[in-house]
């Protein structure tokens, strides 16, 4: 189906993706609930109303989502390289030309693996990813991401992870959803919400002298264009793991303020650090 959905112009891809994002919106009901109690958590400052068009919105862009990863699975990357704008380049040339590895920061945004053609195009890169349950579907899209990217690292494969920034390379790490505290997750804030956040950037940047470069995806609309904006190196607290790990959720919330309809909502990212909060997602 989705080899098909690629066969399309690529304007009827994204109509028909904003008419699987509405199908899934009334197909997953738990998910919607999710979406609306995270949007109530991090935007108390509007109404239910708008919660709700906020929602929807979010959910025609995850629909569009869908369109895009059948382009990149299924398509040339001649397809998909004109619709972009690479910004900030010269950030990443400038962190490059001193020989160290560079972390590309990025949150959960719903523009995600589409990306990967663009950056490609001028560096080659490994994306750390949380390997789909399915074995098959893990499979095939490891499969999938290796004609673009140089390794896909899971994300409990951490050596792998740092040998990679020890010799000078890049990885993509979103370091953005929910983890336990055995995999080395510490209270933070996020929306002024209290949650688990994984120390792992501060550890692994100050483990290989590493750069931590932000990376912003921007579609714009319905339009069929795209931004990826490299953001200027970020300067993490080499020696707190709570300052440092908040000033990763602070980056991310500040880049997800000034476009929430592109965030992917439907992850329980406010889990409780402890019994001794209230649990959002509990059904009453």
């Amino acid at each position: 189906m989705l080899w098909l959905l690629s066969r399309l112009p690529f304007g009827t891809q994204l109509s028909l993706g904003r008419q699987i994002g509405k199908i899934i919106w009334h197909a997953a009901p738990d998910r919607r609930r999710v979406t609306l109690i995270n949007l109530g958590i991090a935007f108390p400052e509007m109404s239910p109303a708008e919660h709700n068009k906020l929602a929807r919105l979010a959910y025609s862009h995850v629909g569009m989502s869908v369109s895009e990863m059948a382009t990149l699975w299924f398509r040339p990357a001649s397809f998909i390289l004109p619709r972009f704008t690479l910004e900030g380049i010269e950030h990443l040339e400038n962190a490059l030309s001193q020989g160290r590895g560079i972390i590309l920061l990025q949150a959960h945004f719903t523009l995600i693996d589409f990306n990967a053609p663009i950056f490609r195009e001028h560096f080659p890169f490994s994306v750390v990813f949380d390997p789909p349950k399915n074995k098959l579907f893990a499979a095939f899209l490891k499969n999938r991401r290796h004609v673009y990217v140089q390794a896909a690292i899971e994300n409990r494969q951490t050596r792998i992870m740092i040998r990679r920034l020890r010799q000078g390379g890049i990885v993509w790490y979103s370091p953005d959803q929910s983890v336990g505290r055995r995999h080395g997750a510490i209270d933070t804030q996020f929306f002024g919400h209290p949650v688990l956040t994984t120390v792992g950037t501060r550890r692994i940047a100050s483990m290989t002298n590493a750069i931590v470069v932000p990376l912003i995806p921007t579609r714009h609309g319905n339009t069929g264009r795209y931004t990826l904006r490299i953001g200027q190196p970020i300067d993490i607290d080499s020696e707190d793991d709570l300052i440092a790990t908040q000033q990763v959720n602070d980056i991310f919330e500040a880049q997800i303020r000034k476009q929430p309809e592109q965030y992917f909502w439907m992850h329980k990212r406010f889990k409780p650090p402890g019994p001794q909060y209230k649990n959002p997602y509990a059904k009453p």
